[in-house]
């Protein structure tokens, strides 16, 4: 891997000369700063300072003005001849070397006034070096005196840039101990360098000259040049200095206009960095750049471009920092917007040594829930991999050799995986492919044997005795709720001993736990009467499942954390509601019915094989009917309307009700069935908002605002004398019980509880549809005037109550205020219409809700392009919250 830091300099950022330029050593470096009264700063140390003066008495025409590097200095702006200005910097200890090199140099911007045009001079007193440009040709001319004025050299060089209006910078670099020296220039306008020939001399340089440096002057000779400077150096270079280096960084920072007069006065450039005091863009120097494969990576800052051209800087081409082209040689800048506060102090580019990563497309892959399944990955990498899968909460992956391996869980649907094959450098190869995840699939088993099932007692080796002749033997069983064995035998039947506290029964092809055995006389007979629960309740007394806020989960996300290290496992989770909320500690068990409350469905338990699933509904609809004088022996209709309410006024614990979303009304109601005002009050947790309140109290007024009906029957299980399958039944079946006289229809109700007898199957007794309500009772009465959600759980976290109204545009725009949008049947989402938005331009809805006093939102949507192949428009969700002090808040969601 290749990281290249490049545009890290002043040079880059304003085209300002570095004082830490490699080698470079300066001694003084006037930049035209911090004028007072015709004296500027010297930027290598301030307490020194460069100084106009006039050697004429006329009208003078000099001061700062706007240049490419800030601001430059003009002089003799009007009349050199006549106006005779200078800017001079006076001698001191160390200006200049007594060996070694000595560089000076400068930016200008000339406009030949006279026959020789003085750049540099020190002539005017003790000489030392001197440079200047012809009038006629514009050549540079470099000089060189002795301690008695002797003239050492005297060159005029071929500059290609000669006679140049514009700026360009003119150097001399003597090395005293060589005995050479030479002259290079860069021209501002052609972003070029020239370095000219080394010249040698003889004698020795007057080092120890007294003499201070005039810029623009050779006054004792009555020559000035008029027009503008920037950046005059006196420098010592080491050794290690590269004059051909400078003059090609001075070259490249021709391209940079950190301190151009747009932006000098926003953007402070230093030797370390950029500081923006206000919105500027910062546009760079060039720096030539080479790659064979694609850069992995940029430091460059957000919204910065990169400039890429293959012509020398004729032409540019804008790129993305993250999607510069694969191979590359040529020239290379970068525009970076910058706001107040911003720094800038350069960039890194990574640039690999080895093709990028290639993976090729994945097909679709179907699963169920639970199920895992391996897909053959064809990919080429050179180096070091690392996978990266997304499988947007349907699956989990992973990946070993070239096979991935997709595991389901138990979220059911479509959607999008992504596989990312990331290499050393970051580069990545990314597919993404179409996963179905199915429910599993559940099917009732079948009913059990119950007529005159025996009882069989286990030790801890199995079956051990059998008990054929109970006096009495009752299974109950309800729908998400209790499953229970009652029998009694005589105290003195021959197997009493054998009963005991925690042992299994196995009735009717399912296992018991012995949990209350009662010995008791009746009359002449004593009797033991024993009680027993199935085995699922064992994962009452499983330890302990810590309370935590579920976001989002399906049912078997969570079954699953309540079964780890129990020894039960999930089989089926096939209702998919999605849920959000918050569990307390609580057992397995608790956890366990806390899930179908919320999520819905049938919890059943596969005792035998320690399985339990969550399903749609359970039980079988195999036509079993029961009728008057046909295995029906009493039957009982209830019509009750102990609890029946028309209207229900809700509230939570913080005395909040319901009139900020109800249009100011504090209740809701439905006279449907009768006129009569019947109130309730429903009482939520603190913190529920109001729409979530009006939406349940809708619900359950739906529920309440009429009587209910319920049915009790006693039948006789016919499959005792034909021995079918056929006429089995089971907690959860659909059977059809007739008995006109009493008001039952011929109708197919479900079993919610049944209670079988074993021993007299003719006396087994169902609860069709509900159980139940036990008129009169206390707990009846306080129900009938504050109703419960009967939940563990906040309801004011489930997700079904959508803030948002007509959320699934049920009724067409209804609540939505909108532009360029219908509404048209659609099955990508939850329901049956979708929004359509079509043609050019914005296009919008949007919705006022009600405030809501939780402290995080969610916002989902399911989206579906339709335009030409690789479009995607763009989306955007834009929420504006008002605060109850007037003030408002704007947070963008981008897609």
């Amino acid at each position: 891997m290749a990281e290249v830091r490049k545009w890290d300099s002043r040079f880059s950022w304003s085209g300002e000369i570095p004082a830490t330029f490699p080698g470079l050593n300066p001694v003084a470096l006037n930049r035209v700063l911090n004028f007072a009264t015709g004296q500027y700063q010297d930027a290598i140390n301030g307490a020194r300072v460069w100084e106009y003066v006039s050697d004429a008495s006329a009208g003078t025409y000099w001061g700062a003005w706007p240049g490419p590097m800030g601001d430059a200095m003009i002089v003799n702006g009007t009349n050199a001849a006549a106006e005779q200005g200078r800017v001079t910097l006076e001698n001191f200890a160390g200006l200049w070397p007594s060996s070694g090199r000595l560089l000076v140099g400068l930016w200008a911007k000339q406009q030949y006034a006279q026959a020789f045009n003085p750049l540099l001079d020190t002539r005017a007193t003790d000489p030392f070096v001197y440079l200047s440009t012809a009038r006629t040709s514009g050549r540079p001319r470099q000089q060189l005196y002795s301690d008695t004025g002797a003239l050492l050299l005297d060159a005029y060089e071929a500059d290609p840039f000669a006679l140049s209006t514009d700026y360009k910078f003119t150097g001399m670099l003597v090395d005293l101990d060589a005995k050479t020296s030479q002259v290079f220039t860069v021209s501002r306008p052609a972003h070029e360098s020239w370095v000219g020939p080394v010249r040698s001399f003889t004698g020795t340089p007057n080092v120890g000259s007294s003499a201070g440096l005039d810029v623009f002057s050779l006054r004792h000779a009555g020559y000035y040049e008029s027009g503008w400077f920037d950046e005059v150096l006196v420098a010592h270079p080491s050794a290690s200095f590269s004059v051909t280096a400078f003059a090609e960084e001075l070259a490249r920072g021709t391209w940079a206009a950190g301190q151009a007069e747009a932006v000098a006065d926003v953007l402070d450039v230093t030797d370390g960095r950029v500081a923006a005091g206000g919105s500027a863009v910062l546009e760079t120097g060039v720096a030539p750049m080479a790659w064979s494969y694609q850069p992995s990576g940029s430091s460059a800052p957000a919204g910065a471009t990169a400039l890429l051209s293959s012509d020398g800087g004729s032409t540019w081409t804008s790129y993305d920092p993250l999607a510069l082209p694969a191979s590359f040689d040529g020239l290379m800048r970068w525009s970076v917007p910058m706001s107040a506060g911003g720094l800038f102090s350069g960039v890194t580019l990574t640039l690999p040594t080895s093709p990028a990563p290639e993976l090729s497309p994945i097909g679709a892959a179907e699963l169920s829930q639970g199920e895992r399944q391996a897909l053959p990955l064809d990919f080429t990498i050179t180096g070091p991999r690392i996978w990266e899968i997304d499988g947007g909460g349907l699956v989990f992956g992973s990946v070993t050799d070239n096979l991935l391996t997709l595991s389901a869980g138990f979220e059911v649907g479509s959607g999008p995986v992504t596989v990312a094959l990331v290499d050393e450098y970051g580069r990545r190869a990314v597919q993404s492919f179409t996963v179905t995840v199915e429910a599993r699939s559940w099917g009732p088993p079948a009913p059990p044997e119950y007529p005159n099932a025996p009882l069989i007692l286990h030790d801890d080796d199995g079956p051990q005795e059998v008990i054929a002749d109970p006096l009495t033997a009752i299974i109950t069983k309800e729908v998400n709720g209790e499953e229970a064995l009652d029998f009694t035998i005589p105290a003195n039947h021959k197997h009493a001993h054998l009963i005991e506290n925690e042992r299994v029964i196995e009735a009717a092809g399912d296992s018991w736990w012995v949990r209350k055995v009662t010995k008791e006389r009746t009359g002449q007979q004593v009797r033991l009467e024993v009680y027993a629960e199935a085995r699922f309740y064992e994962l009452a007394t499983a330890g302990q499942v810590d309370g935590r806020e579920w976001k989002q989960v399906v049912a078997g996300t969570v079954m699953t954390a309540a079964l780890a290290g129990t020894g039960w496992t999930v089989d089926v989770a096939s209702v998919s509601t999605r849920r959000t909320y918050e569990t307390e500690n609580m057992n397995p068990l608790d956890l366990l019915r806390t899930v179908q409350e919320v999520h819905g469905g049938d919890l059943v338990f596969d005792n035998k094989n320690r399985r339990v699933s969550l399903v749609q509904q359970s039980g079988r609809d195999n036509g079993v009917a029961f009728f008057h004088e046909r295995g029906l022996t009493e039957s009982k209709r209830v019509a009750d309307s102990t609890g029946l309410v028309t209207r229900i006024r809700p509230r939570n614990a913080d005395g909040l009700g319901i009139e900020a979303a109800n249009g100011g009304v504090p209740y809701v109601e439905d006279f449907s069935y009768t006129a009569e005002v019947k109130e309730a009050v429903y009482n939520y947790k603190a913190g529920t908002s109001p729409l979530t309140m009006l939406d349940l109290a809708k619900a359950i007024l739906a529920g309440r605002c009429r009587p209910k009906y319920s049915y009790e029957v006693t039948v006789s299980d016919l499959s005792s004398v034909t021995g079918a399958e056929l006429d089995r039944f089971e907690v959860g079946d659909r059977v059809t019980v007739s008995d006109p006289e009493v008001g039952i229809e011929a109708v197919a109700q479900r079993i919610v509880k049944l209670e079988y007898n074993l021993v007299r199957p003719w006396k087994s007794a169902l609860t069709l549809s509900a159980k139940l309500r036990e008129t009169g009772s206390t707990s009846e009465a306080e129900d009938s005037t504050i109703l419960d959600t009967g939940s563990q759980v906040p309801v004011f976290d489930l997700v079904p109550f959508n803030l948002l109204k007509n959320g699934r545009f049920d009724n067409g725009l209804g609540h939505w205020a909108r532009n360029g949008v219908d509404v048209v049947p659609s099955k990508i989402g939850t329901g049956d219409y979708a929004a359509r938005f079509t043609g050019s331009g914005e296009r919008w809805i949007e919705q006022t809700v009600q405030p809501d006093n939780r402290d995080a939102f969610g916002f989902s949507m399911e989206v579906e392009a339709n335009g030409p192949a690789g479009w995607v428009p763009d989306l955007l969700v834009e929420a504006v919250i008002e605060y109850e002090d007037g003030e408002t808040e704007t947070i963008e969601l981008k897609f």
